[in-house]
């Protein structure tokens, strides 16, 4: 057959690099060490581990213990480990022993390529997660040194400096970290400064105790009992991932909250307001809060034992159009200002959980200053008109 010219053929490097493809599909992937050591269970080497000291509590069928000696070497509560069958560190916070043996709890260190930084990242730089789990004691290959770098206290004027500062020597059980990482939005932040109480102190995890609070946030509630009728109970205000929430409060809602109605715009608008002597009359100003809030409800309904479901709290609001919102539809929205809204005298029961926000909404002519000033005065700030 015909030679390439050149005796190369352009259709070679296509090839190969398709055979690579399948080389690399065919190489099996690394599981995590964590996931590695879970599938690994009870499989203990009492002769290397021996307990220090008597149990500093019993709680139920376990007993705690302040240290416990691995290989001749003394580990504390509060010192970090490496594990088998990789290197990843952890703080170890509780040791103790059951039914299951010999048990520490660990709270997990992230190293950097596991980060957004992937292998841009020090090699020697860990990074705390809200990760923990129990191990046996027999998983632990050694004590590792892991040194926090606290930020400079000029830190804001050092950006952009050309530093090339060594934090610790390379010697394969020596480590820093500096920030806490959020793995869900991928995100760097200052250590959490969460501390033990003195009941908890045997059992206290940074991780447990930070994911707990963190699920009671997020945990919808209701306060401040009003009244009860037409087989609910009313209340005046509701809290959400650590956000209050009183009736008259402006919300954000998911898109799927509520419909609009689509009709046009009414022409009519408020009255102005009437010329008020404010020395006589000071907090005249607050009588035209009540037309913002309209008929602004929280309650839960009455189970039939007679208690409030307050796992299912409602919302009664009234809705506020954005300009895209009306009749005019999206092209409206290219000239009006990004905070207008449109009244209406429409109103929606929606979902405690479908709330993301707060915001504040107010009528444009009961502003003492310009509708720009107030616009730029802070987050979260819309006016209507009509």
């Amino acid at each position: 057959k015909q030679a390439c010219l050149q005796r190369r053929c352009p259709n070679l490097a296509v090839r190969e690099a398709d055979e690579d493809e399948e080389v690399d599909d065919n190489i099996p992937e690394m599981p995590s060490p964590k996931k590695m050591l879970q599938g690994r269970k009870k499989k203990q080497n009492k002769s290397r581990i021996s307990g220090v000291g008597e149990p500093i509590k019993s709680d139920g069928k376990k007993d705690y213990y302040q240290r416990v000696c691995i290989d001749s070497e003394t580990l504390e509560v509060g010192d970090c480990v490496s594990v088998s069958p990789d290197d990843p560190t952890k703080p170890l916070y509780l040791m103790w022993e059951d039914s299951s043996g010999q048990m520490f709890h660990a709270h997990w260190f992230c190293p950097g390529s596991d980060t957004v930084l992937g292998a841009t990242s020090d090699p020697l730089e860990l990074f705390l997660v809200d990760e923990c789990e129990d191990m046996q004691l027999s998983y632990i290959h050694g004590k590792v040194k892991v040194i926090y770098k606290a930020p400079s206290e000029n830190w804001s004027m050092e950006g952009g400096l050309d530093m090339e500062i060594k934090m610790v020597e390379d010697d394969g059980r020596t480590y820093f970290y500096q920030m806490w990482y959020d793995q869900e939005y991928a995100r760097f932040e200052s250590p959490p400064k969460t501390q033990p109480t003195e009941d908890n102190k045997y059992k206290f995890c940074m991780s447990c105790t930070r994911l707990d609070e963190v699920r009671h946030k997020e945990i919808p509630k209701v306060a401040e009992p009003l009244e009860e009728g037409d087989g609910k109970m009313f209340y005046a205000m509701a809290t959400k991932n650590g956000v209050q929430y009183r009736v008259g409060d402006g919300v954000y809602l998911l898109p799927e909250a509520f419909t609009f109605s689509m009709k046009p715009a009414s022409p009519a608008k408020r009255p102005k307001k009437e010329a008020v002597d404010e020395e006589l009359h000071p907090e005249h100003y607050r009588k035209y809060s009540e037309y913002i809030k309209g008929s602004n409800q929280i309650f839960c309904n009455i189970r039939s034992n007679g208690k409030p479901n307050e796992a299912d709290i409602k919302l009664r609001i009234c809705k506020f159009y954005r300009p895209e919102n009306t009749h005019k539809s999206m092209k409206a929205s290219y000239h009006a200002d990004i905070n207008l809204l449109y009244w209406s005298d429409e109103e929606a029961t929606v979902d405690f959980r479908a709330v993301q926000g707060r915001c504040t909404v107010v009528y444009g002519e009961d502003l003492t200053e310009s509708i720009q000033d107030y616009s730029a005065g802070g987050l979260d700030r819309f006016y209507f008109l009509e």
